[in-house]
């Protein structure tokens, strides 16, 4: 299994790291569908904005509270600084949202390699991962590469699954959260399912 994360080639997963990777709820059964470019550029996009506005919406009721408890003659000082937070504050997510998108657009080709066509039905159950009406059953399976993102902080890491290529009889399959309707419960599960049959055979 080769492992890529933040893009860069890495040495294989510490079961320390595999308990770092962030994981959607366990499902008996998952189904989405492929999405088009600019159906996943959109999702992405709309994304991305909930986000950021869920964070400027924390920053500005916190700002509001202080600014209520700051006595008479601080408040002069304290409301225009509060404004003027905000209003970098929402400006740093604006430019920070279009650097996003572009970056988006320019891995999208890479993300399209692989990938089943738009509108192709994608389900993973107990059977195995299912392409456009053909199972891939698990035990035919077994993972090519992982493609993870890191992001740390001085207390702890956590790591995002963002890409899985998965290899069968058939050829490939690819499961890439941004561009498949419901991906981050299918690559999650996809991912818990065939580390599980790993961690069986490796102990029998």
């Amino acid at each position: 299994m080769r492992v890529l994360i933040d893009g860069k080639s890495s040495e294989a997963l510490t079961p320390a790291q595999e308990k770092d990777i962030r994981q959607f709820r366990e499902e008996a059964s998952v189904q989405g569908q492929v999405l088009s470019a600019d159906e996943a550029t959109t999702a992405r996009g709309r994304q991305t904005r909930t986000i950021f506005a869920i964070l400027w919406g924390v920053a500005a009721a916190v700002a509001v509270v202080m600014a209520s408890l700051a006595g008479p003659a601080d408040q002069p000082i304290v409301l225009p600084a509060a404004a003027l937070i905000l209003f970098l504050l929402g400006a740093f997510f604006v430019f920070n949202l279009r650097r996003r998108q572009q970056a988006w657009r320019r891995d999208l080709p890479r993300r399209l390699e692989g990938i089943a066509p738009a509108g192709t039905a994608i389900g993973v159950d107990a059977a195995g991962v299912t392409v456009g009406g053909q199972v891939h059953p698990w035990p035919a399976l077994a993972i090519e590469q992982v493609e993870l993102g890191k992001y740390s902080s001085q207390r702890s890491t956590l790591f995002t699954l963002d890409r899985l290529a998965l290899r069968g009889p058939e050829g490939l399959v690819v499961l890439d959260p941004g561009m498949m309707g419901n991906g981050h419960l299918l690559i999650g599960n996809a991912w818990r399912r065939l580390r599980a049959a790993a961690a069986g055979n490796a102990s029998t």
